[in-house]
């Protein structure tokens, strides 16, 4: 049976020649060097189906594929899909994107802006990146409940990605006398039912938040929460979004040991 290929994404039309002033004796061709120019970290290559050239790599900390067509001067970025709907850009993804180096993760995440819960002298540490407005970060909240009574501290590193109030919410966090008590406030509040305008945040307090994001997007977090945690060897490990109720007890809180 033949499989389709389909291609989802822009279209982006860069004709040789046209910047030849800006990329003479680049590396890549013009096409993809518009990307490269515009913060695209590329990271590896390799032959995709349908005779296209495929490359992997990083904007913004994020992933994103890209497929230069075989005339060398256009570049679709976005998903390739087969014909059974299978989403061949994420296997792109998995197999040549290097995973993100996170040797010096952990001092970075240390000198973040968090809000600690559980005892100041905990045996194990674990950070999360958090947006008030994320239900999912409460949840995580909730699930840590039980291990913060067994000498584990989880620090939520504050964002204001998710609704406009997001940033505002985050900065009454970080700044209230209580930040513990204000996050459970938020987790009785609806999206939109507590807008302070972003014009009202101190400079220093958005500064803060705003570095947040940009070691979130740094560390290759997409969404919240994202949890990093360290495993039994000391290696510095990453889940993206809400871990399973097995992964929380036998992996990121680990509460039946100090940190190894």
């Amino acid at each position: 049976m033949q499989r389709n290929i389909r291609l989802r994404g822009v279209l982006c039309l860069v004709f040789s020649g046209l910047f030849w002033s800006s990329f003479a004796g680049a590396q890549y061709p013009d096409a993809l060097q518009v990307f490269i120019d515009q913060g695209l970290k590329p990271e590896a290559s390799f032959d995709a189906p349908g005779g296209v050239k495929g490359f992997v790599g990083r904007k913004d900390g994020q992933a994103v594929t890209l497929y230069l067509l075989a005339d060398g001067e256009h570049v679709i970025i976005g998903e390739m899909v087969d014909g059974f709907g299978r989403n061949l850009s994420a296997e792109h993804i998995r197999t040549w994107l290097p995973a993100t180096d996170l040797t010096e993760a952990w001092a970075k995440l240390e000198n973040a802006t968090w809000v600690a819960e559980g005892p100041s002298d905990a045996d194990r540490i674990v950070y999360a990146f958090t947006d008030p407005n994320c239900g999912y970060c409460l949840v995580l909240r909730r699930k840590a409940q039980e291990f913060l009574q067994e000498g584990i501290q989880l620090r939520h590193i504050m964002v204001g990605i998710i609704q406009p109030s997001s940033l505002a919410k985050s900065a009454g966090v970080i700044s209230a006398s209580d930040p513990v008590s204000q996050l459970d406030f938020h987790e009785t509040e609806f999206p939109d039912a507590w807008l302070v305008s972003n014009d009202n945040i101190p400079g220093d307090v958005r500064g803060q938040i705003l570095a947040n994001h940009k070691l979130m997007q740094e560390l290759g977090a997409s969404v919240t929460p994202t949890v990093f945690y360290r495993d039994r060897s000391g290696a510095v490990q990453r889940i993206d979004g809400l871990p399973d109720d097995s992964a929380l007890a036998e992996s990121v809180f680990r509460a039946n040991g100090a940190e190894d």
